[in-house]
């Protein structure tokens, strides 16, 4: 089952919005899939048929018959494993609250594993070795991991600078050419000030990278290169919460991945950053 939707999530951005229609309803209806007819399934998304056929064959599928034979194959691995409801709600006992909270986290961080594309984390972490310039774009949750990865890439020695304020991320993106690079994170891959900023730098010759959820097709519109968080249904703002832990995994991944294109180099670099910052530290 996880396969099968994760082949979904990777195509998630490419398809026309009626094969995003189909795409959403499988999401939301994994389990029911295998039971459908073409037609059954292209009722219940509101659209074609052929809309059916072709979200098929644009998620990996040879076709919708081979599609619905591997849901059933997922489904019935997935009922070997029972299924535990990890959401809070109002009538939970506080106690069982950071329980969930970690399950969610971790499955948060498992379905971004499982869709992170290896040749686009590769060409993101070269692209960042290499930059002259690094802006990273991010407002609201997005802000708190943009400076994170600020600060993460400052500390190897790498030019980067990241600003909430909007007017200023905008004033950066001007100034940026080829061989820099620019980083919008969003998780909706709709918040115009990220979108606009990551566009901006794109029409300046940067290469252009976007963090953000796998349905986030408008930021993708303006990236070079797609790093895909996963997503987990949830109430009370906690998928938004939640996505700050995905992003910032891949956060990591791309620091430490550029950490490995030099490391003598970069290593020397954090060891005279870390010397100065520990005397800002008490010591006993």
């Amino acid at each position: 089952m996880q396969n099968c939707l994760r082949a979904v999530k990777q195509g998630y951005a490419t398809l026309r919005a009626s094969e995003q229609r189909v795409a959403d309803w499988v999401l939301e209806h994994p389990d029911r899939v295998s039971e459908l007819t073409m037609a059954q399934l292209a009722r219940a998304a509101g659209v074609s048929e052929p809309t059916v056929a072709r979200f098929a064959a644009a998620s990996g599928f040879e076709s919708f018959r081979a599609m619905r034979l591997a849901f059933a194959k997922g489904g019935a691995e997935r009922q070997q494993t029972p299924l535990v409801d990890v959401h809070v709600r109002p009538e939970d006992d506080l106690g069982s609250v950071p329980d969930k909270m970690f399950t969610l986290a971790v499955k948060a961080l498992e379905d971004t594993h499982r869709i992170l594309d290896q040749q686009s984390y590769q060409r993101a972490v070269q692209a960042l070795a290499g930059a002259r310039m690094i802006d990273v774009y991010g407002v609201g949750n997005s802000a708190a991991v943009a400076n994170d990865m600020m600060v993460k890439l400052l500390r190897i020695g790498l030019c980067c600078r990241s600003y909430a304020d909007s007017h200023v991320q905008q004033i950066c993106a001007s100034s940026l050419g080829e061989g820099d690079v620019a980083v919008g994170i969003s998780h909706s891959g709709s918040t115009r000030d990220t979108v606009d900023a990551l566009r901006l730098a794109r029409d300046r010759g940067a290469t252009t990278i976007a963090i953000t959820n796998f349905k986030g097709t408008e930021i993708l519109k303006a990236a070079d290169i797609a790093l895909l968080t996963g997503d987990i249904e949830t109430a009370y703002y906690t998928e938004t919460m939640l996505s700050r832990i995905s992003q910032l995994a891949i956060v990591d991944s791309l620091y430490m991945g550029i950490m490995l294109q030099d490391f003598p180099r970069y290593s020397e670099t954090l060891a005279r950053v870390n010397e100065m910052v520990s005397r800002k530290v008490y010591h006993e």
